[in-house]
C-alpha cells in the first residue's frame, strides 16, 4: 500500500514536470513563430510599409522597377529553417503534454528534447537573425527624424520624417530576462522529469528483461539523445574584428567654369542706311522709274531674287533709271552700293544720282572691263575711270560709292569687289564744272542697247560706310558670326579689343534682306548666345551692335559636391542666352543624369538645362515657366575637366526672378543599377 501511494505521488510530479516543461516550451516556441510570421516594424511617414523576417526581401529602384539584393535570400532561408523548427517544437510541446499521463517515459523524452532545442532557437534568433535584421534596418534608421520639404509654385509642402515603430512580440522576443528563464524552466523541468522517469526504470527491467524493451521507448531515447547532441553542437563563436575607415575625396567635384560672365543681349544701337532694298518684290513700295523696262527676275538674284532691267533711252540722256523717290539733297555726302551684272551682251550699269530737276545725272557704271564715272548735263562728260581686273560681264559686281558736296567740287570715290567679296578696282574722281550738283535723287541706272538686259541686288543708301558692322562692349577673343535667313555665314571675326568692326562687302544688305542672325561666342567657341533678327527687320552694313553681358555668381560647397549660382539671362524673345555655367571634374568613369527637383518659375521663364560628357544629354525643358522635362538623359562623362551643366533660354521680359533646385545624379554604372550619389545645385535666373 505504501509503495503504490509513493509511486502515485511520483508520477504526479512527472506529469506535472512535463506539463509545466511542455507549456514553456510551447510558449517560447509560439512567440519565435509570431515574431517570424507577423511583421516586426512598422514605418510610419513618407516612407510607409513594414517589415518581416520571413518574407525578408530588400529592394533598391532602378527605372521604377525593384532589384532584389541576393543576400537576403540566405537570411530567408535560414528564417524558413527557424520556422520549421519552431513548428516541430511546438507541436512535440504539445504531444509531450498530451502523452504525459500515458506514456510518461516518450512524453519525458519529447520534453527533454524540446527544451534542449530551445538553446538553438535561441541561439539562432539572438545571434544571427536578429543581428542580420539590425544591418539592414540601419539602411533605413538613417532617415528616422528627417523632414522633407518641396518648394512649389503654390509655397513650401512639408512632408513628416521617418518613424519606426517596434511590434510587440519582437519586444517579447527580445526580452533576454523573460526568454532565458522560460527556456531555463523547460530545461530544469523537462531534466528533471527525464531524471524521476529514470528512477523507475530498474523495477521495469526487473519485470521486463532489459534485451526485450519497448521499441517505442528506444526511440524515445534515441530522439533525445539526437536533440541533446544537436543542442550541443549548436556553439556560436564570435571572433573579434576592427573597422578602419579611410575618408576619400568624391570621385567628382563641381568647379566654376572657365568663363564667368554670361550674354545677356546684343542690341542694335545704330543704323546708318537711309534706305535699302534686296528687291525681292517688284514694284518697290517708294520708288519710280525714269525710261527703261524694269521686271522682278525670280530666284535671279545674288541671294533671292533681283530686280531686272534694260534701257529704252528714255531717261535722263537717253538711258534708263530706277530710283528711290525720296529726295535727299539734304546730305552733303552719302553712302550708296549696288550689285550689278549683265545677263548676255554687257553695257554701262550701276549707281545713278539724279538733280532735283531730274534733268542732269552722274552715272557711276562698270561695263567693259571698266570702272567709269560720268555726268550727264545736256552731254555726257567723263569725269573719271579704272580698270576692273579679271572682268566678266555676267559676274556680280559691288559697287561701293561715297560722294562729298562741298561749295567747290563734287568729290567721289569707288570701290569695285567681285562676286567673292575681293577688291577689284578703286577711283577718285571729282566734279569742279560750273553744272555740279548736290544729288537729290538715287537708284540704279543703265545705258545700253536695248536688247541687253541687266540684274541688280542688295541696294542702301547710308550715311556711315556700309561695308562694315561695328560691334562694341565685347571681351577680348570673343568671335561674331553673322547668319542670313538662308543659313549661310555670311561674315565671322575674332575680337582683338572691346570694339570692331566686321567686314560684309559680299552682303551688304544680309541675306534676303529679312530676319537672320547674329552668333557671339566665347574665346573657346563655345556658344554664348545668340540674336535672332525678325523677319519685318534685315542685318545690313553700317549697323552698330552693343552687346551686354553679366558675372556668373558661384559659390561650391566645402568638397564641391554642391553648388549654388545666380546669374543673369537674356530678357528678351529675340536674344537666346547660352552658357556653360558649371564644370563637372571627375577621377573615375561616371555616369550623371541631372534632375529638376522643384523650381519656383515665372511664366516669362524658357530655358533648357543639360550636361555634356562624352555626348550631350537631352535636356530639362522649362517654357512659359512650365517643367516640359524634368530631367536629361544619362550620359557618360569624361575622365578629367572636359564636362560642363549648360544652360539656354530667355525671360519674355526684364526684371524677372526665378530658382530652380537641381539634382545631379552620378552613378558608377551605365545603367545606374550600381552606386549613385546626388549633388544638389541651386540655380537663380534673373533678367
Amino acid at each position: 500500500m505504501g509503495w503504490t501511494i509513493s509511486e502515485n505521488r511520483l508520477s504526479m510530479l512527472i506529469n506535472m514536470l512535463m506539463l509545466v516543461s511542455g507549456v514553456a516550451c510551447a510558449i517560447v516556441s509560439t512567440i519565435y513563430i509570431l515574431v517570424v510570421v507577423l511583421p516586426v516594424y512598422y514605418f510610419h511617414g513618407y516612407i510607409q510599409g513594414y517589415y518581416s523576417i520571413l518574407d525578408y526581401r530588400l529592394y533598391y529602384i532602378v527605372d521604377q522597377q525593384p532589384v532584389s539584393m541576393q543576400h537576403t535570400d540566405y537570411i530567408r532561408h535560414v528564417s524558413l529553417s527557424f520556422t520549421v523548427l519552431s513548428l516541430t517544437i511546438l507541436s512535440l510541446s504539445i504531444l509531450s503534454i498530451v502523452l504525459s499521463r500515458g506514456r510518461a517515459t516518450l512524453a519525458a523524452g519529447l520534453a527533454f528534447g524540446c527544451s534542449s532545442a530551445l538553446i538553438l532557437l535561441y541561439g539562432l534568433f539572438n545571434g544571427y537573425i536578429y543581428r542580420a535584421m539590425e544591418l539592414d534596418l540601419a539602411r533605413f534608421r538613417s532617415l528616422l527624424g528627417d523632414i522633407i520639404t518641396m518648394r512649389t509654385t503654390a509655397g513650401n509642402i512639408t512632408f513628416t520624417g521617418v518613424r519606426l515603430e517596434q511590434a510587440g512580440v519582437l519586444g517579447l522576443a527580445l526580452n533576454n530576462w523573460i526568454m532565458l528563464m522560460l527556456i531555463a524552466i523547460a530545461v530544469v523541468a523537462s531534466y528533471a522529469s527525464i531524471l524521476l522517469v529514470s528512477m523507475r526504470l530498474p523495477k521495469h527491467i526487473l519485470r521486463h528483461s532489459a534485451w526485450y524493451g519497448s521499441i517505442g521507448q528506444g526511440l524515445v531515447y534515441t530522439m533525445t539523445a539526437v536533440l541533446v547532441l544537436s543542442s550541443l553542437a549548436s556553439i556560436f563563436s564570435y571572433y573579434p574584428s576592427s573597422l578602419v575607415i579611410v575618408p576619400q575625396p568624391p570621385p567628382a567635384t563641381l568647379e566654376q567654369s572657365q568663363y564667368t560672365y554670361t550674354c545677356t543681349d546684343l542690341a542694335r544701337t545704330s543704323r546708318g542706311a537711309l534706305t535699302n532694298t534686296d528687291f525681292e518684290e517688284y514694284p518697290i513700295s517708294g520708288w519710280t522709274n525714269y525710261g527703261g523696262n524694269w521686271e522682278l527676275s525670280t530666284g535671279g538674284g545674288f541671294k533671292g531674287n533681283a530686280l531686272r532691267g534694260r534701257d529704252n533711252n528714255r531717261g535722263v540722256g537717253a538711258s534708263s533709271q530706277y530710283y528711290w523717290n525720296t529726295r535727299i539733297d539734304g546730305y552733303t555726302s552719302l553712302w550708296v552700293s549696288v550689285k550689278v551684272r549683265a545677263e548676255t551682251i554687257d553695257g554701262r550699269k550701276g549707281i545713278g544720282l539724279l538733280n532735283a530737276g531730274r534733268n542732269r545725272l552722274y552715272e557711276i557704271s562698270v561695263s567693259n572691263g571698266l570702272a567709269t564715272i560720268r555726268k550727264y548735263d545736256g552731254s555726257w562728260v567723263s569725269i573719271g575711270s579704272s580698270l576692273v581686273s579679271g572682268y566678266s560681264a555676267t559676274r556680280w559686281y559691288t559697287l561701293v560709292l561715297y560722294y562729298n558736296v562741298t561749295a567747290a567740287r563734287v568729290s567721289f570715290r569707288l570701290w569695285v569687289y567681285d562676286d567673292t567679296g575681293t577688291l577689284v578696282s578703286t577711283l577718285s574722281a571729282s566734279d569742279v564744272g560750273r553744272t555740279r550738283f548736290t544729288p537729290a535723287y538715287a537708284g540704279v541706272t543703265i545705258n545700253a542697247p536695248p536688247a541687253s538686259w541687266f540684274r541688280f541686288d542688295d541696294f542702301i543708301i547710308s550715311t556711315v560706310d556700309p561695308r562694315i558692322i561695328m560691334f562694341t562692349g565685347f571681351y577680348t577673343g570673343m568671335r561674331v558670326k553673322v547668319w542670313d535667313n538662308l543659313g549661310n555665314l555670311v561674315s565671322s571675326e575674332t575680337t582683338t579689343a572691346t570694339s570692331f568692326t566686321l567686314d560684309v562687302t559680299r552682303d551688304i544688305v544680309v541675306g534676303t534682306g529679312v530676319d537672320g542672325r547674329i552668333a557671339v561666342e566665347y574665346p573657346d567657341a563655345y556658344l554664348c548666345g545668340t540674336l535672332t533678327v525678325p523677319s519685318t527687320d534685315a542685318i545690313l552694313g553700317g549697323d552698330t551692335y552693343t552687346l551686354t553681358t553679366a558675372s556668373i555668381s558661384v559659390s561650391l560647397g566645402s568638397n564641391k559636391t554642391s553648388a549654388s549660382l545666380t546669374l543673369k539671362i537674356s530678357g528678351t524673345t529675340r536674344f537666346n542666352t547660352t552658357a556653360r555655367v558649371l564644370q563637372i571634374s571627375t577621377s573615375q568613369i561616371l555616369y550623371a543624369r541631372l534632375i529638376l527637383d522643384s523650381a519656383s518659375a515665372l511664366p516669362t521663364l524658357n530655358l533648357n538645362i543639360w550636361i555634356e560628357g562624352a555626348t550631350s544629354s537631352t535636356s530639362i525643358i522649362i517654357k512659359d515657366g512650365v517643367p516640359i522635362a524634368d530631367s536629361t538623359s544619362l550620359v557618360q562623362l569624361n575622365l578629367g575637366a572636359g564636362n560642363s551643366i549648360s544652360i539656354s533660354g530667355y525671360f519674355t521680359a526684364t526684371g524677372q526672378l526665378a530658382t530652380l533646385n537641381l539634382k545631379l545624379k552620378l552613378c558608377t554604372v551605365s545603367n545606374e543599377a550600381g552606386v549613385c550619389i546626388y549633388y544638389p545645385i541651386v540655380l537663380s535666373v534673373n533678367s
